[in-house]
């Protein structure tokens, strides 16, 4: 930091505090019901800039190209302009809605806080804010949140609603980002990633036809941090420029706006754009006073925030028609294209199976997350045919001598049990990174003691290093939150060395466990580990999928698997993720009542595990038993009945899952699932053999098809012979017959409908074999 930052920062801090002092104990604090666009003497008003130069070429990273002239705001949306709205529209707001209580450090504590404070009962609710704070950029506001402030723009404001105009609402509050598009004639709206590129990047007084600055200040150079200066924006450079208040005022950087006038796309906060990060996950774009990029041109890649995050460091700015007139739907288009590849599909993943620690064969996991697992659950499990089981409570704690010790002798005689009964336990060793951490040698030293201890025991197949690591990490955009993370990644790294130096056997799993997947940072670990299972499925209850549950999603499940999947690309020695099947009873996610865990109706259940299989995925696992609820008799029939299922053909899994002795060609490859449009098909496919049968998993993941076809290639059949396929377990099947042209089998036309799996069975034996004429 130069001499004059460092004084200005010194300035800055110490009139901070003045004015935090008068803000709480001397200013006014006032209840704003106004005109955004005619805001009270002394607070900021909504104000647009016009952008121009329609058809603009885009910029060499393909972003900026807006084929219409249009508004953005000149400054970000100001916690007074908040104000107004919410004394309009929140007199009975739930907490968490278009208020939450994280905006007031007198409800939430100490933090980045836009201190809107709110006072009266339910229905007359009214909303303040200090002036210190009122032209500051709001904050803790959701996407979902920018969308009603738009619609209560597009209605005239006052008792306008905010359901409907911009965008169509009614009520929705989830997370499915796609669920929710611009309509045509918008009058105010969130920017695209395009009109929000070209308003802060794009100068049409650049030679040739116009061209792009890097910063959104009209330079190449990175930003300063000093408030006169032409090139100045609120960002992280070893420290807070403003300590106490975090945010500038906004416009603050006087001298330092875009080329269409446009103040603080460099800094301050992030804000949110109408494009999406896949799935659903909002795009975010600018720089922010806990960012140290001071709003490069780059994309910032969003890991886990979706419609409904509200936190302290993304704000918005919002865009406008022309005042001659709204949008023509010919020249808008909704939502801005994804920019990133589509996710490699089907046959085409890399497949590395989790592999036997004790012979370095392939290895399919049928297993369950269990809490006080003891021998009566190994029984249970033994006869729903489970062949492995993540212990997640397992004695492993090491705080003291005593402690190891006798946790030794406890964590030997389960594996003893387990071994008895031909089950395999991975093993969780959560708090072992923490006192990597904390560099505790001693706890170290009885770590080591206690993997030392164990390792010799067949039964082992590896190690967990933690439950759910991001909720321990962060999973932030600001500074200290990537801080933590890389501190929790590096201790978990150690954690991962030294348990490769005790346990000799190298072979032996170390893993992990990501829940929320994709809401987290979760692509951080893979490095540290050998594989990952992927806990949940986060979408909204509100999106249907078989008609009768929706509240987790299966198909994210699939989702999931597949960008899974897709890491391996990125990491060369990651094994295929498994998915983790978790389900809640209807009182937990329905009345908020504590209920039985359980997996979802046996076909969500047997779908998620096929459809998951189809795109990557490898193994299954259940969660979660003994976990202080009751045990639910269903939940194992259910469990029992597919995990036998599976086991019919897990020899073909594990002698043909990494090299598929067949391809597979059907005629629904294409995407009509819109909210999992980058990596999800309508049909996904599987082909195993074993030393009998050829098969085929085909799993459903759109809608109803009335002519499914499917074509063969590379089967090796005794004879060209038609002969019949038949789907496992459910007593029908179709011709299958040969064509001489293009030397494919072809299974004939079929329907299938969104979650159905169907299992093809074909003999590998001749048809005099086969018992057929």
């Amino acid at each position: 930091m130069s001499r004059i930052d460092s004084f200005n920062h010194s300035l800055l801090f110490l009139s901070s505090l003045i004015l935090c002092s008068l803000a709480f104990f001397a200013a006014e604090v006032r209840v704003i019901a106004q005109d955004v666009f005619a805001m009270p003497v002394g607070l900021k008003s909504l104000e647009f800039v016009e952008v121009s130069s329609s058809g603009n070429q885009p910029d060499s990273n393909g972003y900026g190209a807006v084929p219409y002239d249009y508004r953005i705001s000149k400054f970000e949306i100001t916690t007074a302009q908040w104000v107004a709205f919410l004394n309009s529209k929140a007199r009975s707001e739930r907490d968490g809605g278009l208020w939450n209580n994280d905006m007031d450090k007198s409800r939430s504590g100490d933090g980045v806080r836009c201190e809107i404070r709110r006072s009266g009962d339910e229905g007359s609710y009214s909303y303040s804010v200090a002036d210190e704070f009122a032209n500051r950029p709001v904050t803790h506001v959701s996407y979902l949140d920018a969308c009603r402030f738009c619609n209560w723009l597009h209605n005239g404001q006052a008792d306008g609603d905010v359901e409907t105009g911009a965008y169509t609402l009614k009520g929705y509050w989830g997370t499915d980002g796609r669920r929710i598009r611009r309509n045509p004639g918008a009058k105010y709206f969130i920017p695209t990633e395009n009109e929000w590129y070209k308003a802060a990047y794009f100068d049409p007084q650049l030679p040739g036809a116009g061209g792009y600055w890097k910063y959104p200040t009209r330079s190449n150079q990175k930003p300063s941090r000093q408030i006169d200066s032409i090139n100045g924006a609120n960002w992280f450079d070893q420290g807070y420029l403003d300590p106490v208040y975090y945010f500038t005022q906004v416009g603050s950087f006087s001298k330092s706006s875009s080329p269409w006038g446009t103040y603080d796309q460099a800094g301050n906060v992030f804000e949110w754009t109408e494009g999406l990060d896949p799935p659903f996950l909002r795009t975010l774009r600018g720089g922010a006073f806990d960012s140290t990029d001071a709003g490069e041109s780059q994309r910032i890649m969003n890991p886990v925030y979706s419609s409904i995050s509200d936190v302290p460091n993304i704000g918005l700015r919002i865009g406008a028609s022309t005042l001659r007139g709204s949008l023509q739907p010919a020249q808008f288009v909704a939502t801005d294209e994804l920019k990133e590849p589509s996710i490699i599909i089907g046959s085409e993943f890399l497949r590395r199976p989790w592999l036997d620690p004790l012979t370095g064969t392939p290895f399919f996991p049928l297993a369950w997350f269990s809490y006080a697992s003891d021998e009566a659950d190994l029984d249970e499990l033994a006869r729903q045919g489970a062949n492995l089981v993540l212990f997640v409570a397992a004695p492993a704690d090491v705080d003291t001598e005593e402690q190891t010790t006798a946790n030794i002798a406890k964590m030997i005689a389960y594996l003893d049990a387990a071994q008895a009964r031909k089950i395999r336990v991975l093993i969780q060793v959560g708090g072992f990174y923490s006192a990597h951490m904390r560099n505790d040698q001693l706890e170290i030293a009885r770590q080591k003691r206690w993997v030392e201890s164990i390792a010799h025991h067949p039964a082992i197949f590896g190690y967990q290093l933690y439950d759910e690591p991001e909720y321990r990490a962060g999973f932030g955009l600001g500074v200290a939150d990537q801080e933590q993370l890389r501190q929790v990644v590096d201790a978990l790294g150690k954690t991962r060395d030294s348990i490769r130096i005790w346990d000799k056997n190298h072979k032996r799993m170390i893993s992990v466990v990501f829940n929320l997947v994709p809401l987290s940072s979760w692509s951080e670990y893979l490095p540290t580990v050998d594989s990952f299972q992927i806990d949940r499925y986060p979408l909204d209850r509100e999106q249907a999928y078989f008609g009768h549950r929706g509240d987790w999603g299966p198909a994210m499940m699939a989702w999931s698997m597949a960008h899974g999947a897709h890491a391996l690309s990125k990491h060369a020695h990651l094994r295929n993720p498994s998915p983790c099947m978790q389900g809640v009873g209807s009182e937990h996610t329905e009345n908020g009542v504590l209920g039985i865990w359980r997996t979802p109706l046996y076909d969500e259940s047997r779908y998620m595990a096929y459809s998951s299989l189809t795109v990557g995925a490898w193994g299954v696992f259940h969660w979660i038993r003994a976990f202080g609820r009751p045990q639910n008799p269903i939940i194992d029939d259910n469990v029992g009945r597919l995990y036998r299922e599976l086991n019919t053909l897990r020899p073909a899994l594990e002698s043909s899952y990494e090299r598929p002795a067949f391809q597979v060609v059907h005629n629904y490859n294409t995407i009509t699932r819109g909210f999992l449009t980058d990596s999800m098909p309508d049909i996904t496919t599987l082909a195993l053999e074993d030393e009998v049968n050829y098969y085929v998993i085909v799993s459903d993941n759109s809608g109803t098809f009335n002519n499914v076809t499917l074509r063969l290639q590379g089967l090796e059949l005794p004879d060209h012979h038609a002969r019949t396929a038949t789907v496992l377990n459910e007593g029908w099947g179709r011709s299958l017959g040969f064509s001489e042209e293009t030397g494919e089998w072809m299974l004939d036309p079929h329907t299938m409908c969104f979650g159905d799996i169907n299992i093809w069975v074909i003999p590998k034996g001749s048809i005099a074999e086969d018992g057929e004429d």
